[in-house]
């Protein structure tokens, strides 16, 4: 990946002495860049794989995966010290859901940039417009839970971590200019705290969905599709979190309907609805379970109902 002027050097911590080099650094900031990158499963379902937390010096890569226990106490410290992110919104649900933590003090790049006047004020489309590079986004829906991770993924993750301060620079350069010369973005401005402690409201009271869409329409087919809908929806939740990518492409909401509506009569016949061949060697097996009887349709996932999946 070409380098930028913005790009900083970065540190993985992964371990108990990486993380505590890293500690008295964060504690001594007056202001964290920090950002996330998590499994393909969705807010309501995903794992934390790797967080992003840049000063104007360096970028730390922490990785939770790695850490185990250490992790909570790591994201404890972080969130003792304000932070600039570019949309909390889906992030501070994944803090919250995984970890019952909400940090102290958000300042979000993207609610800003749309007060300013910006339509659609994506990472990506700042950076392009305020810094006047590209980020490259083929990382972006990459496999963040296996190890190790790829040296380009490191890079991308740094990077949008990175942008945050450099970015934040140029838009209260803006602001001081429109807040004076254009009432009506003055107005929105003046809203901004109002806007985030609407947001910090929504967060703190998350709660998970108790039910699922797949689910629920399967519900009309049957106890049985239904059965069948949950064990198979938790499977892709499941699997999808091990970093599994065929479980989330293979099994789409559209196939999981198909699959409980017009179930397969044998093992052969499964294993001719999954084209990835490498996830049909691994899963079929696990797969067949769900269908090979009734019986085992209405015992199978129900202690998982937690683990649904909520995505397309």
């Amino acid at each position: 990946m070409p380098t930028t002027p913005f790009d900083l050097p970065f540190s993985i911590v992964d371990s108990a002495e990486s993380l505590e080099a890293a500690l008295p650094v964060w504690f001594a900031a007056d202001l964290l860049a920090v950002d996330i990158e998590c499994s393909l499963t969705g807010i309501h379902h995903c794992t934390l794989a790797l967080l992003q937390v840049a000063d104007h010096e360096q970028v730390w890569l922490v990785d939770p995966i790695t850490l185990g226990e250490l992790a909570r106490p790591a994201l404890e410290a972080l969130a003792k010290v304000p932070w600039i992110c570019h949309d909390f919104s889906n992030d501070g649900i994944v803090m919250k859901r995984l970890y019952d933590l909400v940090p102290g003090s958000v300042l979000d790049t993207m609610l800003l940039a749309r007060a300013l006047g910006y339509p659609q004020p994506g990472l990506k489309t700042m950076a392009k417009l305020k810094l006047g590079i590209e980020i490259p986004k083929e990382e972006q829906d990459s496999n963040w839970m296996l190890r190790p991770l790829r040296e380009s993924q490191l890079e991308y993750a740094a990077r949008d971590a990175a942008l945050l301060l450099p970015l934040l620079r140029r838009l209260a350069e803006e602001t001081e200019v429109k807040k004076l010369e254009d009432p009506a973005t003055a107005e929105r401005l003046a809203n901004l705290p109002k806007e985030l402690r609407a947001l910090f409201r929504r967060i703190r009271a998350y709660k998970k969905p108790d039910h699922d869409p797949v689910v629920a329409k399967a519900r009309s087919l049957g106890e049985v599709a239904e059965a069948r809908a949950r064990a198979l929806t938790h499977m892709r939740a499941a699997w999808g979190n091990e970093g599994d990518i065929g479980a989330i492409m293979d099994m789409g909401n559209r196939w999981i309907l198909a699959r409980v509506e017009h179930p397969p009569r044998t093992k052969e016949a499964l294993e001719r609805t999954i084209p990835n061949p490498r996830f049909r060697r691994k899963r079929l097996e696990a797969l067949w379970t769900v269908f090979k009887d009734e019986a085992a349709a209405k015992g199978t996932g129900t202690e998982g109902e937690d683990e649904l999946l909520f995505t397309s």
